[in-house]
């Protein structure tokens, strides 16, 4: 049994601007503790020497914030069937996932659940401030311009979904694929609580050098951030 829920901020894009008035860091009553942001950074240095580009946090988001709205979820939750190219796992037709935020023109297309959404609303935010601290993290050198470009810039998140995953052929896993296919800058996942008991689930990165990729499972439960 798999029943579990994720939202995918996925196909997120830097933009050459940083919003006024933005906190320093996202409210406390989302975030799990205050040493998150140190916990990112420190996590970036031993990928960076495993060479690995991705990370995850266990319990990054406060339990009992996504407890709160977990029934308006549920309320809401409607998902919608879209058709792509199916990626390398070669799924055309996917119908498990509510559209939060969709990319103008963009594969897979549908209209967005805006009620939804501001439910998501804050949670979402507080992502693009985690996510804004993961990347420069990754992509901080020594070069003095590169440090420059990293100080000033905001986060576009392209397509967002809640994904509802359950023991159901065809509900079990979204399978490998490369999220953004080269269009994006990144991609944040959030596990999402669930009422139902279960065994399994988890995320799955193919990460390393080039030419031989490890495969790293993750059994991610309720909170867990991935950066990827």
């Amino acid at each position: 049994k798999m029943p579990s829920t994720m939202i995918d901020s996925s196909s997120v894009n830097i933009i050459e601007e940083k919003k006024e008035g933005d906190p320093s860091f996202p409210s406390r009553t989302i975030v799990a503790r205050d040493t998150l942001k140190h916990e990112i950074s420190k996590g970036v240095v031993r990928k960076k020497l495993a060479k690995q580009r991705h990370l995850v946090i266990e319990k990054a988001f406060d339990g009992n914030y996504l407890d709160s709205f977990f029934p308006k979820l549920k309320d809401l939750f409607d998902p919608q069937t879209v058709h792509y190219n199916g990626g390398i796992a070669k799924v055309k037709e996917w119908k498990i996932s509510c559209y939060l935020e969709v990319m103008e023109g963009g594969i897979p297309c549908t209209n967005p659940h805006l009620e939804l959404r501001n439910v998501f609303l804050p949670l979402l935010e507080t992502c693009n401030d985690l996510f804004i601290h993961w990347y420069r993290q990754q992509h901080s050198c020594n070069n003095p311009n590169q440090k420059r470009k990293l100080e000033n810039f905001g986060v576009k998140r392209i397509m967002t979904f809640v994904t509802r995953y359950t023991p159901n052929p065809g509900e079990q896993a979204l399978l490998k694929h490369v999220d953004g296919a080269g269009k994006v800058d990144g991609s944040v996942v959030v596990a999402l609580p669930t009422d139902n008991n279960f065994e399994g689930g988890g995320l799955t990165f193919w990460d390393g050098r080039r030419k031989n990729p490890m495969e790293i499972h993750y059994d991610t439960r309720s909170g867990d951030l991935a950066f990827i």
